[in-house]
């Protein structure tokens, strides 16, 4: 299929970014990927065509068509309709905002909605619920049960929690072997449906070990590769059995917008390539905030749900109970196929 030469090319780009399969490169955005490889220009973007040509395109295609499309519905129909429909089961999400503006409480409503009847837009499966951030809040989701099982009678606030299974990891290297291994098994099963992480970002955002300039390259060279990984574990597991991955990211602080443009668009065809939608993608920056885990898990998720505060403003009307109602929020959403 590959002559010599491509053949060394291509172990050359594998080799410096860390990825199980070629194919997995097609998951960051081409700048990126330019960056990390080393290559000079000539010679990455002809590597990027070359693995273009060996990704089974078709392939995934026929299996995005087959069977009809299941939603899993927030439980707010306003955030349903910006969605178009919910949340799509066999995608990955992204919820980003900072700190209170409901992340989690969006992600422990979506645990529960999980468990309504399909006719009223749940999807009849179980839910993982994984906190790397502290234990994870039952108290609270307790509460938010009692209005749904009210509204639903047929639904028990013990069956609820019994359909909810949840891990805390306390720190990377019990978060990956969690995600290389439990997950999996867990799903293979054929009960779970809803995989939730709170949050990705919390053992990849800084080096907290690294001491210098040096460390740090290293450690983010490390972060791109194991994103890298999971994303394309996420979309295996996501097509393999039906499921959705809603993964929450934290925000960092931007002190140069321009500098963000330079970092996730360093050449004209960075954008072409991963798909970026750069209106989405630095929608933040007007309060200079950014999502923490940059532009290549931009790139994997297929849906970003911003989270805002409105401070000051009046509440909007919600047609779900005030008891489990997310809070006060502007909402912005960016889908990729």
């Amino acid at each position: 299929m590959f002559t010599e030469e491509e053949r060394q090319l291509l172990s050359k780009c594998k080799a410096k970014i860390g990825c199980e399969q070629l194919t997995h490169c097609m998951l960051m955005p081409y700048s990126e990927f330019l960056r990390t490889t080393g290559l000079c220009q000539e010679q990455a973007q002809r590597a990027w065509t070359l693995i273009s040509k060996a990704y089974p395109w078709q392939q995934h295609m026929q299996k995005a068509s087959v069977g009809a499309e299941q939603w899993l519905t927030t439980g707010d129909s306003h955030i349903d309709r910006l969605l178009g429909g919910g949340i799509r089961m066999g995608s990955i999400v992204e919820v980003v905002g900072e700190s209170a503006a409901g992340k989690t409480q969006f992600c422990l409503q979506l645990a529960i909605a999980a468990q309504l009847p399909r006719d009223s837009g749940g999807i009849g499966g179980d839910v993982v619920y994984v906190s790397t951030e502290g234990a994870v809040p039952t108290g609270r989701l307790a509460t938010m049960i009692g209005p749904f099982s009210r509204a639903h009678k047929g639904m028990q606030a013990a069956s609820i929690m019994q359909h909810i299974q949840v891990a805390e990891l306390e720190d990377m290297e019990t978060m990956f072997h969690a995600l290389n291994y439990k997950i999996p098994a867990l799903l293979a099963t054929g009960k779970v449906r809803l995989v939730i992480i709170d949050s990705m970002a919390a053992h990849l955002r800084f080096d907290l070990d690294g001491e210098g300039s040096r460390k740090s390259q290293d450690f983010y060279k490390e972060r791109s590769s194991l994103l890298i990984q999971l994303g394309a574990k996420f979309k295996k597991w996501a097509a393999q059995y039906s499921c959705t991955f809603v993964c929450v990211n934290q925000v960092k602080d931007v002190f140069q917008p321009q500098s963000l443009l330079r970092d996730t668009n360093d050449s004209e065809q960075s954008t072409q390539a991963s798909g970026a939608d750069l209106e989405s993608e630095f929608a933040m920056v007007r309060s200079n905030k950014a999502p923490a885990l940059g532009a290549i898990w931009a790139s994997i998720v297929n849906v970003r749900i911003m989270l805002y505060q409105r401070r000051g403003l009046a509440p909007s009307l919600s047609d779900t109970p005030e008891e489990s109602r997310l809070p006060e929020h502007l909402l912005r959403t960016r889908s990729a196929g």
